[in-house]
């Protein structure tokens, strides 16, 4: 993993992106089923671009925190697919 991986805030962010995309796939409020998102969460820290672009999400987020408004979800960019299509990837190869 990254150098990147050893940040507990890092991992937390990435931890929270990886469970509002399964959010917005499943359309549940729910995390991703055990073990889904602990691989998909390594690959985001495996890849600094993915790991600086999900720390920028998450500050982005954490400034909009204290809004009233509700939460703005991910975008729906390029990372989001990725992270949509491994989380898909890691569920159906779960048993």
């Amino acid at each position: 993993m990254a150098g990147n991986s050893v940040d507990p805030d890092l991992i937390l962010d990435a931890i929270s992106y990886v469970e509002e995309v399964h959010k917005a796939e499943t359309a549940e409020n729910t995390a991703p089923p055990p073990g889904t998102g602990g691989r998909v969460v390594a690959a985001i820290l495996a890849d600094a671009a993915l790991a600086d672009y999900v720390r920028r999400w998450a500050l982005e987020r954490r400034i909009l925190e204290a809004s009233t408004a509700p939460p703005v979800p991910p975008p729906i960019d390029e990372v989001y697919r990725r992270v949509s299509l491994w989380l898909k990837t890691a569920e159906a190869a779960t048993p």
